[in-house]
């Protein structure tokens, strides 16, 4: 004899008040990250939160809303640089599919980015570079470019587990050259791209020998 029928639940319903709250405070931490980096553009990159309040004509209270602390916004302006980065990297690349050309895009990219708004990077760099979130900015560019090497790779049948350490170098060897060149600008942007992108591109055949004499078990051929 079949039981009694288990009534349904009601399906939950949503909170309309905590999903504009949501919005609101992402809105709202979106506005404040902005008004950092404009401060930042405005008086150079060793900006304090007072000259951030001044520019801004918010006071320091408000950025304690909706970051716990100076380091925490400061991590977040980090995060916020990167992923414009990452976009604007995800768009150079949308109509390339040669892999030496997209290397060439990126490094372009991201030397374009530095050279339009050097004091952004240097606040990033100088104000970050003790803190945990200093591999904020970093990671997210590195683990971006990680996986579009691991997906390259994967298409030519090669094994993907060295894409990430490859992708952190690659990020990391044009991040330092940016550093110096913002300091000491001996070349031009094109030829620093034209430079590291060979230095990459050749650097990039090692590795991909490698990761093919993974994958069949074989020596790597040098």
């Amino acid at each position: 004899m079949p039981g009694p029928e288990t009534p349904e639940r009601p399906s939950p319903r949503r909170d309309g008040r905590r999903d504009r709250w949501n919005e609101h405070r992402a809105a709202r931490r979106a506005e404040l990250l902005d008004a950092v980096l404009t401060a930042v553009r405005d008086r150079g990159p060793g900006v304090d939160l007072d000259d951030i309040a001044a520019v801004s004509g918010v006071a320091k209270p408000v950025f304690y809303r909706y970051f716990k602390d100076k380091a925490d916004l400061f991590a977040a302006v980090g995060r916020e640089v990167g992923e414009r980065l990452v976009a604007d990297v995800v768009a150079a690349l949308a109509d390339r599919d040669n892999p030496r050309e997209m290397i060439s895009a990126a490094v372009e990219t991201f030397l374009t980015a530095v050279e339009r708004d050097p004091d952004v990077y240097r606040f990033v760099l100088q104000r970050l570079t003790n803190a945990a979130a200093a591999n904020d900015y970093s990671a997210v560019i590195s683990k971006h470019v990680s996986r579009i090497i691991g997906d390259l790779l994967r298409d030519a049948g090669r094994d993907a587990g060295m894409a990430e350490p490859w992708g952190f170098a690659m990020v990391g060897a044009v991040r330092s050259a940016a550093e110096r060149w913002l300091d000491e600008p001996t070349l031009s942007r094109t030829a620093l791209t034209a430079y590291l992108t060979e230095l990459l591109w050749s650097g990039s055949r090692g590795a991909r020998s490698t990761s093919a004499a993974a994958s069949s078990g074989g020596p790597a051929r040098t």
